[in-house]
């Protein structure tokens, strides 16, 4: 064969540029292209298309929606609303030194102090009435002014159940209190060990 080309060898597209080199760049535009959202979509492979394809047939699948949790307070399942007995400093330490060496919670100590002296409340309350401002025999005490031994400005908080609210109240009213911690504080004081208010 000699050194000259055949016409039919020669092909007949343009291939002059083919020597040069490409502009900077110049092979981006493929790139870019493929995340714009005209792009073409990957193929789906062929076990999810089945499965897609299944979802669609059947109207009675519902799409998926996003579970959305809800976290609760664990603290409102476990506690109660507190309750709170207003004492005197030397009540709250002898509450606090029965309640260390048996063991009990607030809660527990309050309860048994009422239980054990149930059958003396009236008494109890009686003798503990001490009246601030006195008028004389002729005149009942002004009840503002009436104070109870063992009661105070230091507080004991506890958290009975709402039957155990119930029992109280219902004890308070035989007693003629709307409050539990006028007539709970000389209980306690009555009950509790050691020195007492007096």
């Amino acid at each position: 064969m000699s050194g000259k080309l055949k016409q039919q060898d020669i092909p007949a597209e343009d291939l002059s540029d083919l020597g040069a080199p490409a502009p900077r760049g110049s092979g981006l535009s493929e790139l870019l292209g493929a995340a714009t959202p005209t792009a073409r979509r990957q193929p789906v492979p062929e076990a999810r298309a089945e499965a897609v394809e299944a979802v669609r047939e059947d109207d009675s699948v519902a799409p998926a929606r996003p579970t959305r949790i809800t976290r609760q307070s664990s603290t409102r399942s476990r506690t109660r609303p507190t309750s709170a007995v207003y004492v005197s400093q030397g009540v709250k330490q002898r509450f606090e030194d029965y309640r260390h060496k048996a063991k009990k919670t607030n809660l527990q100590v309050v309860l048994d102090a009422i239980t054990a002296k149930h059958e003396d409340l009236h008494d109890i309350i009686k003798k503990s009435a001490v009246s601030t401002a006195p008028v004389g025999s002729l005149f009942p005490a002004d009840p503002s002014a009436v104070r109870y031994l063992g009661g105070g400005s230091v507080q004991i908080g506890f958290s009975p159940t709402p039957e155990q609210e119930s029992v109280l109240d219902s004890i308070g009213q035989d007693l003629g209190f709307t409050t539990r911690s006028t007539w709970i504080a000389p209980v306690l004081n009555a009950f509790l060990p050691g020195r007492k208010d007096t």
